[in-house]
């Protein structure tokens, strides 16, 4: 599970903005909001892309630390990062709660945007950010990044050779540990149960359907499109605020019923890399199957996604291995691309806001114990 809120080890070295390459055709400036572990990776990409990072802003003085002296201005208020006519874009890193105001103020400022997933923590907010920023005209990208890994791309063009969809699998088991027996508290240190939200909800906006399913919400809705409607049931523990388990099946226009299913698993030896993350989609159609792996979120520095085709005609599997190739770094270079041209093909302004609908419907099915029509707008 993701934590934007604590470093993991020293960061990679910024470029100095004062030496970039001002004239390099991608080279745009840029405010990172939101300096935790998540952030390394967005660095990581800015640097590939050649973009010049002008502020950095956190709350935590240890968050910022590795570059200061690098040429950055460094903050602790996001506005004095949204207010510099010589930022371009702001990449928005910080906690959910805090991004939809964030995003909000940015666009306003006419700024692109790269936000963190999930966009806000709720469907409704999550419209209102996509559609200020299609009003507005600016690139808005919200950071759902396992569609770049090019084995997610390969499926994608290989659907066509399935036929007729029958049949999809999608799962993301997750290794969170001893969390069935108590291992997480349900609240803040020393709080009442009643008096405060649980860490994961205060800074994540949720449990195991937020923190990890909203990745495979998004790769779903990437190969297969926006379901029409689902039934979901979600498990939460009677002494916390968040889920361990969401299962769902989700109805399509063309292709079948979707199988879906989050779990916080307590297991550690699982997964096709045997390191306990246990992620996979497995679309079956008349004239084939896919299936798409992907590997611990936080280790794509050192591992990757495969692809599995299984081709009815030929009778012939084919196995899609890639060398590793940071889904981050490709996601973040093709958003500066396009703010650098200020055009939007990378991926459609309205991605967050369709995968927080999507997890809106899940949990109003599963507090309904009824089927939904899923309320899409645009």
């Amino acid at each position: 599970m993701s934590d934007s809120s604590k470093p993991d080890g020293p960061h990679p070295l910024l470029p100095n903005p004062t030496i970039a390459d001002e004239d390099h055709p991608m080279s745009i400036r840029v405010g990172v909001i939101g300096c935790g572990m998540i952030a390394r990776f967005h660095f990581s990409g800015l640097e590939k892309a050649k973009a010049t990072v002008r502020w950095i802003c956190d709350l935590k003085a240890e968050n910022t630390a590795a570059w200061v002296g690098t040429g950055a201005r460094v903050t602790t208020d996001w506005r004095e990062v949204v207010a510099d006519p010589q930022v371009d874009a702001v990449v928005v890193a910080t906690v959910s709660r805090l991004h939809k105001e964030i995003c909000l103020a940015a666009i306003a400022a006419g700024k692109a945007v790269i936000c963190e997933k999930t966009l806000t923590e709720n469907a409704e907010d999550s419209w209102e950010v996509v559609s200020r920023a299609e009003a507005a005209g600016v690139p808005f990208f919200t950071s759902y990044m396992k569609r770049w890994f090019e084995a997610a791309q390969q499926a994608k063009r290989l659907l066509p050779s399935l036929g007729r969809i029958v049949s999809t699998h999608v799962r993301s088991h997750q290794p969170w540990g001893d969390t069935w027996t108590g291992a997480l508290p349900a609240r803040e240190p020393g709080a009442p149960a009643s008096a405060a939200p649980s860490h994961l909800v205060s800074t994540y906006g949720g449990g195991m359907l937020v923190m990890g399913g909203s990745h495979v919400i998004d790769l779903t809705l990437y190969l297969l499109g926006r379901p029409t409607r689902l039934f979901a049931l979600q498990y939460i523990p009677g002494d916390r605020d968040f889920d361990l388990h969401v299962s769902a099946l989700l109805e399509t226009p063309t292709d079948g019923t979707i199988s879906y299913e989050a779990l916080a698993s307590p297991l550690s030896r699982t997964g096709f890399l045997r390191d306990g993350w246990d992620e996979q989609i497995e679309i079956t159609g008349t004239g084939g199957k896919l299936t798409l792996l992907t590997p611990l979120w936080s280790h794509v520095e050192q591992k990757t996604a495969l692809l599995i085709h299984d081709d009815e005609a030929s009778g012939q599997r084919h196995e899609y291995r890639y060398g590793v190739d940071s889904p981050f770094d490709r996601a973040i270079g093709a958003f500066v691309a396009d703010i650098a041209a200020g055009t939007q093909t990378a991926q459609s302004r309205i991605t967050g806001y369709e995968v927080d609908q999507v997890i809106a419907s899940m949990v109003a099915s599963a507090r309904s114990g009824q089927r939904v029509v899923i309320p899409w707008r645009g």
